[in-house]
């Protein structure tokens, strides 16, 4: 019997048919795990990356108010598919399209300390991308205590002179400085958060200032006074009167007066004022840091016998106001520097002055000036002390342009403190140029 065969060519067209379909038949069909509204995510998926972020990783903020970006290189990502955490809580946030990719950003007021933020980026219920910046908002300056000599009298000539310093994330080592005298030291020795000098300084009262810098650029400076040699007579420059308190806008206040005892004329008077706790010793928040402030006396230059008020204001941005408010209990005041001075400003000026209570409960003084000198005098200082019996209870400033010889000019006071007000007694009013 004769056999019978397709031709060859109907045989291989017929193989390719089989083979196809069977590719067809067992292949997956595209399912929502792998499309989403953009089709292109998927395949994006699997070479998505971050172009750039913010704030950079590590990086130490010195602001709570926080712009937070990540730069995907992809401009048509569907921003329903990403999310942005911060420290694991998901938050609203905007995209704009940029050179490149799609920039994902938000503003977020931030407390201090560690901060996380993460994007998330899905495709389905697959999670294709995930990205963490670790940083830190730093709002606190650094702190320096434990400082030494401080309101006290050393043996010389040579002084140590010491400071702790701290900072709750990073200090900036390399922005310390220190100044004795006004002179910039630049070999102190600092280790481990500790610093020291050893001066050779000469008998008579010195001062320290330093300041410093953490990572974020939060800055902190502490000023001193002290004393080199042994006791000798009294000074000749010394606080007369001291009065502290609370003031109404609840501020630490000190005010007094130095009076110059001695036989030379003497100016830049420097006086330091010290806050204190119910034990006596100067009030800390983890001890032994001081709550002192320095200030020059108003009167810039005194001839012997002479007296100045002065004023100390303890700001609110002082380092642990808040503590020192809440503990403090004794107030105190010294001179811890002043020069001999050679020239004496002009005083050729005669002052009077009325005041009184208001009807708001406010002490107004209104005082005349006038030059009873043969020159023109420029930049007057009007400074008036205000007494409850014999001690000081406020201290005002005003200010003249200038009064040829002959010439009046008004001036007001006020004394914008009730508790204040209710007490004063008397006034003074000293007038130099």
């Amino acid at each position: 019997m004769k056999s019978w065969r397709l031709p060859a060519s109907i045989v291989a067209i017929a193989a390719i048919v089989i083979i196809a379909t069977y590719l067809t038949l067992t292949s997956p069909s595209p399912s929502g795990d792998y499309l989403n509204d953009n089709s292109s995510n998927w395949a994006l998926g699997l070479n998505l990356s971050v172009l750039s972020s913010m704030p950079g990783n590590s990086s130490i903020l010195n602001s709570n108010q926080v712009v937070i970006s990540f730069l995907l290189n992809d401009t048509s990502m569907n921003s329903s598919n990403v999310s942005i955490l911060i420290n694991g809580t998901p938050v609203a946030f905007q995209n704009s399209v940029e050179a490149g990719g799609r920039r994902f950003y938000c503003q977020a007021v931030l407390p201090e300390g560690l901060q996380r933020s993460t994007l998330q980026v899905r495709s389905g219920n697959t999670t294709v991308l995930e990205y963490s910046i670790a940083f830190w908002v730093d709002l606190t300056p650094p702190r320096i205590y434990s400082i030494f000599p401080e309101n006290e009298r050393v043996a010389g000539p040579i002084v140590r002179v010491s400071a702790s310093i701290s900072d709750n994330v990073r200090l900036d080592a390399s922005s310390i400085s220190l100044k004795i005298d006004s002179m910039k030291i630049r070999n102190f020795v600092y280790s481990s958060g500790k610093l020291y000098y050893d001066a050779r300084l000469s008998d008579g009262n010195h001062t320290v200032t330093l300041s410093v810098r953490d990572a974020a650029g939060n800055s902190a400076e502490r000023t001193w006074g002290f004393l080199v040699g042994q006791a000798t007579a009294p000074p000749d420059v010394f606080v007369t009167a001291k009065t502290g308190y609370i003031s109404e806008d609840g501020l630490l206040v000190i005010v007094g007066e130095v009076k110059n005892n001695g036989n030379a004329t003497v100016g830049g008077i420097l006086i330091n004022g010290s806050f204190l706790c119910s034990e006596g010793n100067v009030i800390n928040n983890d001890k032994p840091q001081p709550a002192t402030i320095l200030q020059y006396a108003e009167i810039p230059i005194l001839l012997p016998g002479e007296v100045s008020p002065f004023k100390i204001v303890m700001p609110k941005t002082f380092p642990d106001f808040d503590y020192i408010l809440k503990n403090v209990r004794k107030f105190n005041a010294s001179v811890v520097n002043y020069t001999v001075a050679t020239s004496v400003p002009y005083r050729d000026f005669e002052s009077t002055g009325t005041g009184a209570v208001d009807r708001d409960g406010y002490f107004r003084l209104s005082a005349q000036i006038v030059n009873t000198g043969n020159m023109e005098a420029h930049n007057i200082k009007v400074v008036a002390t205000f007494y409850s019996s014999e001690l000081v209870f406020d201290v005002q400033i005003a200010h003249i342009d200038a009064l040829a010889p002959g010439q009046t000019a008004l001036t007001e006071f006020a004394v914008l403190d009730k508790q204040v007000s209710s007490k004063i007694t008397s006034f003074d009013l000293k007038v130099v140029a």
